[in-house]
């Protein structure tokens, strides 16, 4: 490999939240941390150069976006996706979230409902509630593999609710790892069409696909599909930027761009800061083979937990991700409720997982692991799950 990704790097003077925030989570700082979605690896080093190029200048005042900037999102999706869209459609944003959040704000009245896919990642219920809305909840079908689907049944049925106006899809899926393949997106559209839901679609996650998989963005399946989907996307999990905070969001309708574009200028945060400028372009236009490598790193990591599992931790199941770098592992053969699962992670294994429960009733029995760091990090985390296990075995 051209690129080293199981160098130790130290966190301990970077401020990091995943390492140095545990203990507003979890019991304590001193947890194996495998849990929030950042990398412990160090960000494609075209990307750093180009960043010590910047302050090198000396000078971190106020900047502005050259059309390069949204010309390197466009060209990377076309490259990557083959999904070519006019770059005008383009607004920058703070970030997935806080996009999330004014969208729903904007997109929905006091008495409407927002429909979610659960278990999902737990701010899109966050910001649904939070925004005085009713949430709707799509469970996701597991089989007794782990593996999950959409239920179009219920999704049907949910959406022909006249009350149910927005639906926000996760795409690729967090926690679960789906990456769907599109029939299942072109049934989500139809049904959208059909009883005329706009469909948000989080896809901050689709650079990140296992070998065998492809993502699809909602949105270029059709013209009616692409007017009736407002896209969310953004290179920061991709390489490693995440807490440069910033994001794109595609809208195809151009007075849905305005009046975001005005809610931004109300809160004041329409600029990028001089490092989110230079990182998000680098990345785009320099940054395709260290994902690449990046990749068959993740891959390989995902495939030691699934072998270390199945070899020494017969009580746990886990499927292999189609896409994030997120693994999603099922401790319900431990037969422990949640707050004794969540309680036995962080005391007897000594490691800091998200909770299944955080992302749904229907997550309880589950913990998301990051595996997004060198080799060695993700062997101390199977290794201090065994030693707790084995433990555990000992009083049955």
């Amino acid at each position: 490999m051209k690129y080293c990704f199981n160098e130790k790097i130290d966190r301990s003077n970077n401020h990091s939240a995943k390492w140095e925030e545990m203990g507003n989570k979890f019991i304590s700082n001193d947890l194996w941390p495998m849990w929030i979605a950042d990398m412990d690896l160090k960000t494609p080093p075209e990307i750093i150069e180009a960043m010590r190029e910047k302050v090198e200048q000396g000078i971190f005042g106020y900047v502005y976006r050259p059309d390069s900037y949204y010309k390197a999102a466009t060209d990377w999706l076309e490259k990557r996706f083959q999904y070519k869209i006019d770059a005008n459609t383009l607004i920058n944003s703070p970030g997935v979230v806080p996009t999330l959040s004014i969208l729903v704000r904007l997109m929905t009245k006091a008495d409407e409902k927002v429909l979610i896919q659960s278990p999902v990642y737990y701010p899109f219920a966050s910001v649904v509630k939070d925004n005085g809305r009713e949430l709707v909840k799509n469970d996701l079908l597991r089989d007794e593999k782990g593996y999950y689907t959409i239920d179009f049944k219920d999704l049907e049925e949910k959406l022909a609710d006249e009350k149910v106006t927005l639906f926000i899809l996760c795409s690729p899926h967090n926690p679960v790892g789906r990456v769907w393949k599109k029939e299942e997106l072109e049934e989500i559209s139809r049904l959208c069409l059909k009883y005329n839901v706009r469909l948000i679609a989080d896809e901050i996650w689709r650079d990140i696909i296992m070998p065998g998989n492809k993502h699809i963005p909602i949105a270029s399946l059709n013209k009616e599909t692409e007017l009736n989907t407002i896209t969310c996307f953004s290179p920061t999990k991709t390489f490693n930027i995440a807490g440069l905070q910033a994001s794109f969001v595609t809208f195809p309708v151009k007075e849905e761009w305005e009046q975001f574009d005005r809610e931004l200028g109300i809160l004041d945060v329409k600029r990028n800061s001089p490092f989110s400028l230079v990182a998000f372009e680098t990345g785009y236009t320099k940054g395709e083979e260290w994902l690449e490598e990046l990749i068959e790193h993740l891959s390989g990591n995902m495939d030691y937990v699934i072998d270390f599992i199945e070899k020494k931790l017969p009580e746990l199941k886990v499927q292999k991700p189609e896409g994030t770098y997120l693994m999603w592992i099922d401790f319900a053969g431990l037969g422990m409720t949640k707050e004794e699962l969540s309680n036995f992670m962080q005391v007897e294994a000594k490691i800091a997982l998200d909770d299944g429960c955080w992302f749904g009733d229907n997550g309880c029995g589950y913990e998301r692991m990051n595996v997004a760091c060198p080799r060695y990090m993700v062997e101390e985390g199977m290794n201090r799950i065994e030693k707790a296990v084995k433990k555990w075995r000992k009083t049955k």
